[in-house]
């Protein structure tokens, strides 16, 4: 065996004792027991854990408080996590998502400002993308930012922002340049979620989590947290995407529902689980390939998005085949005849966002095509 797959044994080793540990202490508060999916649920008591934990930033370099480990090692680790069952929404953003984007585009002074807090754990955010009118189609938000002296001055109206209601930064998409083509005049800033100015509202999902709806006015953002250019915020934005589409996580939570229905399958479901588990382990070796392109520096749009599509897919394959095998007792959460703790009703209830949370299939389909395959627009 060699240095690094030990290296990478140890820590899914570690990973896995914390991880099981962790969840029996959520079950006893109460938490996390009727999320649909990992991706759904929250909790700043787990963020605050992993950090503590030092299972946050595995990738970064060990002087900003990670491990250095190779980029698709990291992936693995995500991959366990998530077949553990635990709240990662915080950590998908802020670590995966967020701080791996802080680290590409950041200025030595914002990796410095904001990195080794998450990697403990201490600061936490959420994404600024959807408006009311602008979802998919990103270019088109309004949210407004207009330079006055040493800061930006942001007005606008967020919504589907997941883990708003705990988060202490956001990463946002606004409006700097309304002159420029709708990709042109695009900036990304760090916003403070406790400034004069932010309002929250929560809402619950289908999936058993919540998103937040936030509404902006007049709230000042220092010149100093702007990530990337002015103006530029379109790279910016594609390079978070790009590593929010490596769903490694999803993998391993369509795993332990494969695990939970192979004990109480017949036989005749048996083809049908074997080859769901064959589709999971394209889809992993697709995050695999998209974590190095990203890591060299090469265009991986289309790469993340096949990672992206094939997930959702094989998700909803999963909830499909939950109700299959299990009939009426599949919608069934709470009460003697439950199974898995309700976990697998609350999984199929949560698939119906599983193909539109960080892009429609739709969306991953037109990227492929375009990037992919070289068709026209």
């Amino acid at each position: 065996m060699s240095d690094t797959a030990g290296r990478l044994t140890d820590v899914a080793s570690e990973v896995d004792a914390w991880a099981f540990a962790l969840g029996k202490e959520l079950d006893e508060r109460g938490e996390n027991l009727h999320n649909g999916s990992p991706a759904d649920s929250d909790s700043r008591f787990a963020y605050e854990r992993m950090g503590a934990a030092g299972i946050i930033g595995l990738g970064w370099p060990r002087d900003l408080g990670g491990r250095e480990m190779d980029p698709v090692d990291v992936v693995k680790i995500e991959e366990r996590l998530g077949y553990h069952w635990l709240p990662l929404c915080g950590y998908l953003l802020s670590v995966k998502t967020i701080g791996n984007t802080i680290m590409k585009f950041g200025t030595p002074d914002l990796i410095a400002r904001f990195i080794p807090d998450a990697t403990a754990g201490r600061i936490m955010f959420c994404q600024g993308f959807s408006e009311p009118e602008a979802g998919s189609d990103l270019a088109s938000l309004r949210t407004r930012a207009v330079k006055q002296g040493d800061q930006w001055v942001v007005n606008g109206h967020k919504i589907w922002t997941s883990s708003a209601e705990i988060a202490d930064w956001m990463y946002l998409a606004v409006r700097t340049d309304p002159a420029l083509p709708r990709h042109k005049g695009l900036s990304v800033m760090l916003l403070d979620m406790h400034a004069p100015g932010v309002h929250v509202d929560v809402h619950h999902t289908l999936g058993g989590g919540t998103f937040g709806e936030v509404l902006l006015s007049d709230v000042d953002v220092s010149a100093d947290n702007i990530l990337g250019e002015v103006n530029g915020g379109w790279t910016v934005l594609m390079g978070s995407l790009d590593f929010e589409r490596v769903t490694s996580e999803k993998v391993g939570v369509a795993l332990w529902v494969l695990d939970q229905l192979d004990e109480v399958a017949e036989r005749t479901h048996r083809r049908s689980l074997l080859a769901l588990r064959g589709e999971l382990e394209a889809c992993r070796r697709l995050g695999h390939e998209a974590t190095r392109l990203i890591a060299n520096g090469d265009r991986v749009s289309r790469v993340s998005s096949m990672c992206k599509l094939s997930v959702s897919l094989a998700m909803q394959k999963a909830a499909a085949l939950i109700v299959e095998i299990l009939g009426p007792q599949a919608l069934v959460e709470r009460g003697p005849a439950v199974r898995a703790a309700g976990r697998l009703a609350a999984f199929h209830r949560s698939s119906v966002s599983m193909t539109l949370a960080g892009g429609s299939c739709d969306i991953q389909r037109k990227v492929i095509a375009q990037q992919g395959l070289g068709l026209p627009r």
